[in-house]
């Protein structure tokens, strides 16, 4: 899930720093051609994310995170922990953090994470012949949100540490 969070970034960090290069060069010729790759550049990056999404996996739209905690309580929603969903939510994050939007990318990272353990829990069963376990789906989806949101900051083992005795004395 860090692999692809990185792979995520440097996409943004390749989409901005292509958009700044086209107004600075564009710039340099007219101060009004700077202003249109300004204002055209994030609406066709939006634009692509919003139509890949709803082309790829219509499942994969908005954060994701309402949805995990309705599988988290049960419910079993279609569609929405396939490798599909995967492709769509990572190629449209990409392009709407690209465009420059404030978005964050805690929730669709805690889907993302959530996705991927399905996936590889489906290849284990397969492989090794297993019968499948509810309780331990469960469980394995909730430690994958947990690990998304901590990827998400960059601390994924900072989640597991206690806290510092200091910390512990003043309590």
């Amino acid at each position: 899930m860090a692999t692809i969070s990185f792979l995520i970034d440097n996409i943004v960090l390749i989409c901005f720093g292509g958009r700044m290069y086209l107004q600075g060069y564009f710039g340099n010729y007219h101060w009004g051609l700077q202003l249109f790759f300004w204002v055209v550049i994030p609406t066709l990056l939006v634009i692509f994310s919003a139509a890949f999404c709803q082309w790829v996996a219509p499942s994969a739209a908005g954060s994701g995170i309402p949805e995990m905690k309705t599988i988290l309580r049960g419910v079993v929603l279609k569609e929405y922990l396939t490798w599909k969903t995967l492709l769509a939510k990572m190629v449209s994050l990409a392009a709407a953090l690209g465009s420059g939007l404030p978005l964050g990318k805690e929730g669709p990272v805690m889907h993302m994470a959530s996705i991927v353990a399905t996936m590889l829990t489906k290849t284990l069963r397969y492989i090794k012949g297993t019968i499948e376990n509810d309780a331990r789906s469960t469980d394995l989806l909730a430690a994958a949100c947990t690990m998304g949101v901590a990827v998400s900051y960059a601390a994924p083992i900072g989640g597991e540490l206690p806290p510092p005795p200091s910390c512990l004395q003043s309590m």
